[in-house]
């Protein structure tokens, strides 16, 4: 009789971890980020070391902002981030919502995250460029009130994707497809409205960076992706592990309370 229920408890144990590995294979993903990882960061410093050298020893100084437009380096491609990550964040919002996928779930979670570190570094890296050419750190513009807009949103989606509860956890990824208008409202601020922040430099027609500006940029927001995607599989197999760990603690508990009965 006990030979018989261990045996099929056991057989319990087999089907729960063959189901979570068939859904997410963290084995596979485990090992394969083993490999990427590394690979990842070492590209993403590289590139950001070439973005720095090549703006602030190589670019020149401009004539009207002095050195202060160095900065640019940081504060655009973080921009860029912040709105790409967004739009980001509402594709794996509508995936769980319709298909219920699990790394959706932790996905949104990292992007999320994401989110609120690269927005408010925008508005902090802007914040110090806008002081020596406006003349203070934060005027009510249309473009700056409406990242600062996003930088909230991103903080309520993250506090509704930190709970466990499914149901809240979807409220949060409705309300990050509603709040999908931001992200038109800030690309399009400085046409829409009369601004002091300057309109857009790479458009789909043209581009008014030089080259001297626009390598090393470029540089620094392929470093900012690289980064980010580290960031998102650390997240993930963070998720996974701690997954494992609850299903074994788990099993474990069962294990003990059948012996106990029997």
């Amino acid at each position: 009789m006990e030979c018989s229920v261990k045996m099929n408890h056991l057989k319990k144990k087999e089907f729960l971890f063959d189901s979570y590995i068939t859904l997410i294979q963290p084995s596979r993903l485990m090992s394969t980020t083993n490999i990427i990882l590394p690979i990842l960061l070492f590209i993403s410093i590289t590139l950001l070391t070439a973005s720095l050298y090549l703006g602030i020893f190589i670019a020149d100084t401009d004539v009207q902002q002095g050195e202060s437009y160095r900065i640019i380096y940081i504060h655009v491609p973080s921009a860029w981030i912040c709105l790409f990550i967004y739009i980001l964040l509402t594709i794996s919002s509508i995936i769980y919502l319709v298909v219920k996928n699990p790394i959706a779930f932790f996905i949104s979670k990292s992007f999320a995250k994401i989110g609120i570190i690269f927005t408010f570094t925008t508005l902090f890296t802007g914040s110090l460029w806008g002081y020596p050419v406006w003349g203070t750190f934060w005027v009510w513009d249309a473009r700056l009130t409406s990242v600062l807009v996003l930088f909230f949103i991103y903080l309520i989606i993250w506090s509704f994707f930190l709970n466990q509860d499914e149901k809240i956890y979807k409220i949060g990824c409705i309300l990050t497809i509603i709040f999908f208008a931001i992200i038109p409202i800030i690309k399009y601020s400085v046409d829409w409205w009369t601004t002091l922040h300057q309109g857009s430099s790479i458009t789909q027609f043209k581009n008014t960076i030089h080259i001297s500006i626009l390598l090393p940029t470029s540089f620094m927001y392929l470093s900012f992706l690289l980064f980010i995607i580290y960031i998102i599989l650390c997240d993930l197999r963070k998720e996974i592990l701690i997954k494992k760990v609850n299903i074994l603690k788990t099993l474990q508990n069962k294990d003990i309370s059948m012996n106990t009965k029997i």
